[in-house]
């Protein structure tokens, strides 16, 4: 290293510097003493380093595992960020290059590693949001196991049959308690919440994930589902981890984000004695079609939109929502003229608002109407278990302060339940990159809420005894 810039040995095909070494190696692979060139071996091992990024250095292990002949299996974990480590998703080694990541294709809150391998060191780019930051890692021995099992699992619901995974704890345990794990709208797929299943069962959960049944959708797509339907197949999945010899069916608990805090509330006022407890991450407390006008609000702020078309936007969601709840027994032509208007403007696109007025009929066949008129608390109000409700203070997906005022009257009195704020923190719960009210004046890494972690997993604990 110099002057903070990785410099690669000059042995190597004679390409120095940073840019030119990793461009180099990546086009021809490891060189041969008569000139030619050969794969390498997977990387395996446990590696330990560093990533460096304005002066603000994070201390990183890796450790890789070749599973099947070529297969890869790795855990990357961040010693100053407890609760941000992950197993690697994606994972691809194709000599030299290595390259893994957090939560493939999610957008915000992923976290990718590019490498070159250069003998025992790996060095390149770990990138997360805007940040790209040098990564260096040096071999220091056999790979640490990974403390638990994954145990494939399917079960149906309904006519559907879905697919999940079981990562149960390699411990002397015979039963463990058990979470299962409700995904947010945007991250549907079991992937996207294995680095929250990996931090549970690495306290001693054993833990569900599955993809949902809209996991196949485009993301702007409205499902042919309710969120009754995606409840149900909570239960269904409730009910298969029951059934796992590993599990001590009494302890058995839900685990949600976003809209996954609804559907654990749902399902856990049918459960009755199938679910032991409930945990909410930013789980919606205000009727949903607050929540779908607070979304639409918040992107169009982001995009830079005129606050007086931000304005007529929420006029039309207003309108929208009344002619909803009306069962479209409403004036049509002032919702009509106003979704024509807003539907030609640029930023349009950036709005969940149809473009015409939808139909009698299609208010009562379309799960995306209807699910516009649930109040979450209405189904709180119908649970008996404890209940912890999370909330990032300055989370852009939904108004926390008042989803948590309003649920803290219905569940926040209740023997054994919380609700908590977290200030300056995000939907999951996490402080941004950069400088922060926290930071004295320096950048510092995106890193969970102090505080946030460990309350949820203490709390966790003492539910599940």
């Amino acid at each position: 290293m110099s002057n903070g810039r990785f410099v690669f040995p000059s042995w190597c095909c004679r390409a120095t510097g940073w840019l030119a070494g990793l461009a180099g190696l990546a086009l021809l692979g490891s060189c041969s003493p008569d000139g030619g060139t050969r794969a390498l071996p997977p990387p395996t091992g446990h590696f330990e380093g560093r990533i460096s990024f304005q002066g603000a250095d994070l201390r990183t292990t890796l450790d890789l595992r070749e599973v099947k002949p070529g297969q890869l299996e790795g855990d990357f974990r961040l010693a100053d960020l407890p609760g941000l480590g992950f197993p690697a998703e994606n994972l691809q080694f194709k000599s030299p290059q290595l390259h893994f990541e957090r939560r493939p294709n999610a957008g915000p809150g992923n976290m990718v590693v590019d490498a070159i391998r250069e003998g025992d060191f790996l060095r390149g780019l770990f990138t997360t949001d805007s940040v790209k930051a040098d990564l260096l890692l040096v071999r220091r021995g056999k790979p640490e196991p990974r403390p638990y099992r994954e145990v494939p699992l399917r079960f149906r619901s309904g006519t559907l049959m879905l697919t999940g995974t079981l990562l149960v704890p390699d411990d002397t345990l015979r039963r463990h308690p058990a979470v299962v794990l409700l995904a947010d709208t945007r991250t549907p797929h079991q992937r996207d919440l294995r680095a929250y299943a990996d931090l549970l069962v690495r306290h001693g959960f054993v833990a569900l994930v599955y993809d949902r049944r809209d996991a196949k959708q485009t993301r702007r797509q409205p499902g042919p589902h309710s969120v009754q339907d995606l409840a149900d197949d909570a239960l269904a999945a409730v009910r298969a981890t029951r059934q796992s010899p590993a599990v001590d069916s009494l302890h058995v608990g839900l685990w949600g984000l976003g809209q996954g805090g609804h559907v654990a509330a749902l399902t856990a006022a049918t459960a009755k004695k199938a679910v032991a407890f409930v945990v909410a991450v930013s789980g919606p407390g205000v009727p949903l079609a607050t929540v779908a006008r607070f979304q639409s609000t918040a992107l169009l702020r982001r995009r830079n939109v005129a606050p007086t078309d931000i304005q007529k936007a929420e006029q039309a969601f207003g309108q929208l929502e009344r002619y909803v709840r009306r069962n479209g027994q409403d004036d049509t032509t002032r919702l009509h003229d106003l979704l024509q208007q807003v539907g030609q403007q640029p930023w349009a696109q950036y709005t969940t608002l149809p473009r015409r007025v939808p139909t009698a009929q299609e208010l009562q066949s379309q799960p995306r109407w209807r699910g516009l008129l649930p109040d979450p608390r209405t189904a709180w109000q119908q649970v008996r278990v404890p209940v912890l409700l999370l909330y990032g203070a300055a989370d852009d997906q939904l108004d926390a302060r008042e989803s948590a005022r309003r649920l803290r009257g219905v569940v926040g009195y209740r023997r054994g339940s919380a609700v908590r704020v977290y200030a300056n923190a995000n939907h999951e719960i996490m402080l941004p990159a950069g400088v922060r009210p926290d930071t004295d004046g320096k950048w510092d890494w995106p890193r969970p809420s102090p505080g946030y972690v460990e309350d949820m997993l203490a709390w966790m604990q003492q539910a599940a005894r």
